[in-house]
């Protein structure tokens, strides 16, 4: 349940400086304040008969056996803002704008709930300078932006300051049964606000009577005091919210309008723009570094991501090099029953588990010693795009029109968590392949009749033609081979349409009637082996984006429409 009142106040100061002056000024005040109250309340029942449909188990959830409800009130989030802006130019030609906020937050303890965040700009219209006169017949408009801002995030969960507890059943307390559960998250009453500070420089241009427009960006942004939740395994809790490290956006802008025709029956226009976006982590505070995970395989990956000195959205994981063939062993011990690796081999067995021909093979990065661990590992791809953007075209003919859009990104990487879990069983028995690991492409290690093969010669006549890695390894591994380029060029929407013309219309006794047919998701050209590369399942923190698990892939659709006027 969520309350909210926003009192505004505006004031033209016209009558104080003259309907007729070179000088434009007004001003705003406001306040808002915004109270949201909310619990969430969880039952959940096992055993129901098998014939039970979705609606049957909600219907009659007393045939099922009672196993855990869960009743948890977050504290009130309560927001009181108070605002002001003012606006002035002289002539149109010379503008400034600032604005002031001061906002409080029940997020925050004591003495950290306020914010203040003040803005300003500027901007100086140069086309309307004498000096540009010469211009005038073919520069409508030319105008130079500059900004300078501040602006506050709170948005975590409310009573991250104070422990917190749920009605629930659990025996987490000295083995004893308890009806109040404690949190995995450990508060922190010193949290505050996280600030943005924003540095733009733009300029906006229109040409040749309108038809040919846009504008340029350029910014630099730092946030300071980022909101983050830090893993603290080891004290009894998950997690902690924290105010730590600084980070840093710098990027460029661009967009471009042009009606190449525009005339009473052919119009054909086009839009484009692009964007360029750096960023950089500046500070972790106390730490060097720290890792965090995706928790898609619960805890059989670990951590996946990680965030240094370089760039937020960094994926942490193995080299693979490859499978294990007959040739890196030495023999198979009938009695210790186990594959004998050659000298100067790598040894993963620590990560893959027990190792024979045809197990997957990952490079020894750390220490040179042939030995692969936890410790081999090293930064392998990056979630960030080096730029994205997008174009249209939209054009008529006659009665006819047509609109496209596209979309498209650049550079940025795609964990591919599918293909780790749908080519490796684990712990888990008969799991289903995808087509990467179908027989006739993955090494097998079976005889004709399903027993064991452990003849060198044979194995390698069996594989010969095969390609990957036995799928048999003791846990979910995190190579650069689930690391894909993610660049895609989409177009989202196409639409041809058809207006009966005004003669037709006029025998009709109509006002208009348009017919048409649109495409959404139409084609998506990419290189990505998964169902979409828009996708970014893993989103309890900023700190993993670019997952693709389980996502549901954009559906295609086509519509076909009428537009009737009388």
């Amino acid at each position: 349940e969520t309350f909210r009142n926003t009192n505004t106040v505006n004031y033209n100061f016209e009558n104080l400086i003259g309907k007729d002056s070179d000088h434009h000024l007004n001003a705003m005040l406001g306040q808002e304040y915004i109270i949201t109250r909310s619990n969430v309340f969880t039952n959940t029942v096992h055993g129901f008969p098998k014939n039970y449909t979705s609606d049957q188990c909600f219907k009659l959830s007393n045939t099922g056996v009672a196993y855990e409800t869960k009743n948890f009130y977050n504290p009130n989030e309560i927001l009181l803002s108070f605002f002001g802006r003012v606006n002035y130019d002289y002539q149109s030609k010379y503008i400034f704008s600032a604005t002031y906020r001061a906002d409080g937050s029940s997020k925050f303890g004591k003495g950290n709930q306020w914010g203040y965040f003040p803005s300003a700009a500027v901007a100086w219209r140069i086309s309307s300078e004498p000096f540009m006169e010469g211009t005038k017949s073919w520069l409508d408009d030319l105008k130079l932006r500059v900004s300078y801002g501040t602006a506050g995030n709170n948005n975590i969960p409310t009573g991250s300051i104070l422990p917190a507890w749920e009605v629930s059943t659990t025996a987490w307390i000295n083995g004893v049964n308890n009806y109040w559960s404690a949190s995995k998250t450990m508060a922190n009453p010193n949290l505050k606000w996280e600030t943005t500070v924003t540095r733009n420089i733009g300029l906006d241009y229109t040409l040749f009577g309108g038809k040919l427009n846009g504008s340029f960006e350029v910014y630099l942004n730092d946030t300071k005091d980022l909101l983050i939740r830090f893993p603290v395994s080891g004290t009894g809790y998950d997690s902690q919210y924290r105010n730590m490290g600084k980070t840093q956006n710098r990027g460029l802008e661009a967009s471009i309008n042009w009606v190449a025709i525009e005339k009473k029956n052919v119009g054909l226009s086009f839009n484009a723009n692009i964007g360029f976006n750096k960023n950089k982590i500046k500070s972790l505070g106390i730490m060097n570094n720290f890792g965090s995970d995706t928790g898609w395989g619960s805890t059989a990956i670990g951590t996946d991501w990680v965030a240094v000195n370089g760039q937020v959205g960094q994926m942490y994981g193995y080299r693979h090099d490859g499978r294990y063939e007959v040739s890196d062993f030495e023999s198979y011990d009938e009695t210790k029953k186990q594959w004998i690796l050659k000298e100067g081999v790598v040894d993963c067995s620590s990560v893959i588990g027990t190792l024979r021909p045809g197990s997957m093979k990952l490079k020894d990065i750390v220490g040179n010693d042939n030995k692969v661990t936890t410790d081999d590992r090293e930064v392998i791809g990056n979630a960030n795009p080096i730029h994205t953007g997008g174009f249209g075209l939209n054009a008529r003919l006659y009665g006819f029109d047509l609109t496209a859009n596209f979309n498209w990104s650049v550079g940025n990487d795609i964990y591919n968590a599918n293909k780790i879990e749908y080519t490796t069983p684990g712990s888990s028995k008969y799991r289903n392949m995808i087509t990467e690991m179908e027989g006739g492409k993955r090494w097998t290690n079976l005889n004709e009749d399903g027993t064991l093969c452990n003849d060198p010669a044979k194995l390698a006549e069996m594989n010969a033609n095969t390609t990957m890695w036995s799928p048999y390894m003791k846990q979910y591994v995190f190579s650069d081979w689930a690391v894909e380029d993610g660049s895609f060029l989409r177009l989202g929407t196409l639409t041809l349409g058809y207006t009966l013309s005004r003669e037709i219309l006029d025998k009709m006794k109509l006002q208009n009637l348009r017919v048409y047919v649109t495409g959404y998701n139409v084609f998506c050209w990419t290189n990505y082996s998964g169902a979409d590369p828009e996708v970014s399942t893993r989103r309890q923190t900023e700190l993993t984006p670019g997952v693709d698990y389980s996502a549901y892939p954009k559906s295609r659709s086509i519509v076909v429409g009428l537009n009737l006027s009388f």
